[in-house]
């Protein structure tokens, strides 16, 4: 049995040309489509150049704040040792800020507390739920409404291809989506394929 993982949220949103993700970085109420979402799923937005990625809720919950006391600039992070080479900073003195065992370092406070470790992350990370999995049916008994013949197919993509079919149409018809693909239908002992006259 094979099986496809279904796009999650999170990819919907931020893959550049989805129908979601146009809607939150190319349209004229952008803004307000990404407030809206946020209602709804949490998280937040974080810019980077012209577009917006949102950022999933156990991603924030694994992520750190902080904030530039001279620019008041809030900056969002995930891996602190690479954060603060770039910075600059030493991971433990950042520890220190989200502690609260220090109020400032370098120019930079913590936005708000956190529980971590003396030496680098927090106690326990927030896992992300697994994808959605489906099974993909790729056998089916098909039925010619004309001659009447059947088919047993363990492979309907390559069925589909060595009959000059569609493969997608095939599926439809397999799921019981669509009636009839070029005269082939789903055999059923109960049902009268030459009944069905929809064909595509």
């Amino acid at each position: 049995m094979k099986y496809q993982e279904l796009r999650t949220l999170e990819q919907a949103v931020n893959s550049k040309g989805t129908k979601l993700w146009i809607k939150m970085n190319d349209n004229s109420k952008a803004s307000k489509h990404r407030e809206a979402f946020l209602k709804d799923h949490g998280g937040f937005f974080k810019q980077e150049g012209r577009y917006f990625k949102w950022i999933c809720p156990e991603d924030e919950q694994n992520g750190y704040w902080l904030k530039n006391i001279n620019t008041g600039e809030e900056v969002f992070f995930t891996n602190m040792t690479e954060w603060g080479k770039i910075h600059g900073l030493l991971p433990v003195k950042v520890c220190e800020l989200l502690n609260g065992k220090r109020k400032t370092y370098k120019g930079w406070t913590a936005k708000e507390l956190r529980e971590v470790k003396d030496g680098v992350g927090s106690y326990e990370t927030v896992k992300k739920k697994e994808p959605i999995k489906i099974a993909i049916k790729t056998q089916a008994i098909f039925q010619h409404r004309v001659t009447k013949e059947m088919y047993f197919i363990d492979d309907i993509p390559k069925f589909a291809k060595e009959n000059n079919l569609s493969k997608k149409e095939l599926y439809k018809v397999a799921k019981g989506t669509a009636k009839s693909h070029k005269n082939l239908v789903l055999y059923n002992p109960l049902s009268m394929p030459e009944d069905i006259d929809t064909d595509k």
